[in-house]
């Protein structure tokens, strides 16, 4: 993955790959080098001996734009009645850093991003940072690639369940918190408490594995690259067993 051979994309490994994330972005690229420079660290760019490599923060800055007049856009139309302030804090949910990341986990980013050996070391591929930034890359270079009409197009399909829980109220990244103010107000008697069940790995990729404890009955568990994450994907599992709706 770090050959300085696979930026010109003469690796069938990693055009494979690509190829995959074209699926799930829903565009397939006439230029593929803006997929790949979307993908591209700085800490790449900076150890690689080829001045055309470039990294992908000026595509970040181009897609911030993009993604931010998209949902604003849409949550318009969706949301007729809803006031400046609701649609501003409605937006600022679906394209913060967390939610990004998010999506950019489901669609496996992290493993294609090419990343220097240091920030390969202390775990760049699951920085939330580093993932969020591909997205938004991303989306930019599909709109270089294609223009606005199908970059939107795969803006709204990639992001279109955290719009629906985001008008629906129920779009939150602090489970955590959310779970234990259901216990406080739900529950008298009947205490909830989180666990570490298991981790392993090396320090720089170490991966933990958490539970949700309802009066010593496991409800809820989640792995994650820290304890904290572990902790707000197993509330997130809890939450969803109370509130499947959501």
């Amino acid at each position: 993955m770090h050959k300085e051979s696979n930026y010109f994309m003469d690796d069938s490994l990693l055009s494979e790959q690509l190829s995959v994330l074209q699926e799930k972005l829903g565009y397939r690229f006439s230029n593929i080098r803006l997929l790949v420079n979307a993908l591209t660290h700085s800490s790449y760019a900076y150890e690689s001996k080829d001045k055309d490599v470039e990294d992908n923060e000026r595509l970040e800055f181009l897609g911030d734009g993009i993604l931010d007049f998209v949902i604003a856009e849409e949550l318009f139309h969706r949301k007729t009645k809803g006031d400046e302030g609701y649609l501003s804090k409605t937006r600022a949910l679906i394209v913060c850093e967390a939610m990004l990341a998010e999506v950019a986990e489901g669609m496996e980013v992290g493993g294609l991003l090419l990343l220097g050996r240091g920030e390969n070391a202390s775990g760049g591929r699951h920085k939330p940072s580093n993932l969020s930034s591909a997205m938004e890359a991303m989306f930019a270079a599909i709109y270089l690639d294609g223009g606005f009409e199908v970059a939107k197009k795969s803006i709204l399909s990639i992001l279109n369940e955290a719009i629906r829980r985001a008008l629906a109220g129920t779009l939150v990244f602090d489970y955590k918190s959310r779970l234990l103010e259901w216990s406080q107000s739900e529950l008298v008697h009947k205490p909830i408490s989180f666990v570490i069940l298991d981790e392993e790995g090396p320090v720089h990729d170490r991966m933990y594995q958490a539970a949700v404890l309802l009066d010593n009955v496991v409800i809820g568990e989640g792995a994650g690259r820290s304890k904290k994450q572990a902790e707000q994907k197993a509330a997130k599992a809890a939450l969803g067993k109370i509130y499947p709706e959501a």
